[in-house]
């Protein structure tokens, strides 16, 4: 019984392994069979990041703002994730969603605050005419929810994250402790020759 278990397990990792190294076949808009989706050119993020980038500043303010109230907050990550849709005559609109995690500053658990266990999206749609992205629709937000347990393994994440850059932290200023001792005694030595 083992050994039919250990050949069916390496099977399975066999084929796992295999199927990662074959080529992905090419994502198709199936209302559109000719017509393969794409991923936006870099010059068009490009365009598009700038222009998301004022637009998603006063979000980002009114979260720091929350934070210093010690309101739940959303800490926003700052990359932006994009999905192109390709519509008639070549026409592209692109949704992107700034996430982060939400946290509760009052409770205790990490320099953020205990995370809720809720992830939120903020949704920005845009088109593009010619050269330029026009708003097709307000941002919105969207939320997933994890649950408690999530909420606490995420915690638990950024406090062990804070202590590493605490001990990280320390180790520095011991180095730059050290460096600065052997300099001055360097001097010392220079100066009794």
């Amino acid at each position: 019984m083992r050994k039919s278990t250990a050949i069916s397990a390496v099977a399975i990792a066999a084929a796992l392994f295999l199927s990662a190294a074959a080529p992905r076949a090419h994502a198709y808009d199936f209302n559109h069979p000719m017509r393969e989706q794409k991923d936006l050119p870099p010059q068009m993020i490009k365009s598009l990041e700038d222009h998301l980038s004022d637009e998603a500043g006063p979000y980002f303010d009114e979260q720091d703002k929350r934070k210093a109230d010690k309101e739940t907050y959303i800490d926003l990550q700052q990359k932006f994730e994009y999905l192109p849709t390709y519509g008639p005559h070549h026409q592209i609109t692109v949704s992107a969603k700034l996430g982060g995690v939400e946290y509760d500053p009052n409770k205790p658990g990490s320099s953020k605050g205990a995370a809720t266990g809720t992830l939120k999206y903020l949704v920005f749609t845009y088109a593009l005419h010619g050269n330029k992205w026009v708003e097709v629709a307000k941002p919105k937000w969207e939320t997933q929810n994890l649950g408690a347990a999530a909420g606490r393994q995420m915690t638990g994440n950024i406090a062990r994250g804070d202590k590493r850059e605490a001990a990280q932290q320390k180790a520095a200023q011991a180095h730059a402790a050290a460096a600065a001792a052997a300099a001055a005694a360097q001097k010392v030595a220079n100066h009794g020759d």
